[in-house]
């Protein structure tokens, strides 16, 4: 079932949806694995690996692809994956024959950035050696965004055969340090996202590294060389000034494209919820990819 935008954000006002999810990216609940449960009953064919003990789940389409996404999930870097997640894999697989793995990466505050970016280089990397011949495509939601782009930068400045070709981010959480001061004139509009509680989350993902260090916030990295991106953000996030920042920054690279999607009066990270708007943008990433 899916439901209006209009709704959804009433009710996540009536229940202070934002205090609750900034309160459990703060201290999170008991790890359950709960989304590489459901993977495992799907009728799609898969293949589970583990990198350091965390799963790296592929899913293969109907028919045979190169084309693979590597999917990293948002959650403040320290949530797991949401029944939600799932559905926008197995939508890409199903509809757009795509070849999609999903990692579970290390979370915060367990972890912080300085294993996180790493191992999910190691899947990457894995993921290349096992199927060489495939393009690979990126896609990140929220903090999986701003994993995504972290993770992009540093591919491109490392000798490897395989790297990133397109990159698609929806809601991408790009600066950890939320200095943007436009972000706390949206604080009133965001439903899901509390400013002070969603720092938190970022200095526990930090560690001991700097907020504006690139592995913790890709804004201050650089854009040169990426390739194709597509990125889909609403205006009634705290996160969209920095996408419109992350614009401005491609403008002045060197290799790297940008769409950027910006929809009036939408939450953040819309694309991933069960929403009757969402859906024709989930398709238009699909069809990025393809």
């Amino acid at each position: 079932m899916r439901y209006s935008a209009k709704f959804v954000k009433n009710v996540f006002k009536v229940i202070n949806m934002k205090k609750l999810v900034g309160a459990t990216m703060v201290d999170p609940p008991k790890r359950r694995r709960l989304i590489s449960r459901q993977l495992s009953q799907t009728d799609i064919p898969q293949k589970i690996a583990e990198i350091a003990g965390h799963q790296l789940i592929t899913l293969f389409p109907a028919h045979p692809t190169k084309r693979h996404v590597f999917y990293l999930h948002g959650g403040g870097y320290a949530l797991e994956a949401s029944p939600f997640h799932k559905e926008i894999q197995e939508r890409f697989v199903k509809r757009y024959n795509l070849k999609v793995s999903y990692f579970d990466y290390p979370l915060a505050p367990e972890n912080t950035a300085e294993k996180t970016v790493p191992l999910t280089e190691k899947a990457f990397q894995q993921l290349a050696y096992l199927y060489p011949d495939d393009e690979f495509c990126l896609f990140g939601d929220s903090a999986g965004g701003g994993l995504a782009m972290s993770l992009a930068q540093h591919l491109r400045n490392i000798d490897l055969p395989k790297r990133p070709k397109k990159i698609a981010l929806a809601s991408p959480w790009l600066d950890a340090s939320l200095s943007d001061p436009r972000s706390q004139e949206l604080q009133e509009k965001d439903v899901l996202l509390e400013k002070d509680l969603l720092a938190e989350a970022g200095e526990n993902y930090a560690g001991e590294l700097s907020l504006t260090d690139p592995l913790v916030s890709p804004i201050y990295g650089s854009f040169d060389y990426l390739g194709e991106l597509l990125v889909v953000a609403g205006t009634d996030e705290i996160l969209y000034p920095d996408v419109l920042r992350l614009q401005e920054r491609i403008k002045r690279s060197q290799g790297t494209t940008m769409r950027l999607e910006i929809v009036e009066g939408m939450m953040h990270d819309f694309v991933v919820y069960p929403l009757r708007e969402s859906l024709p943008y989930v398709d238009q990433i699909g069809e990025f990819y393809q």
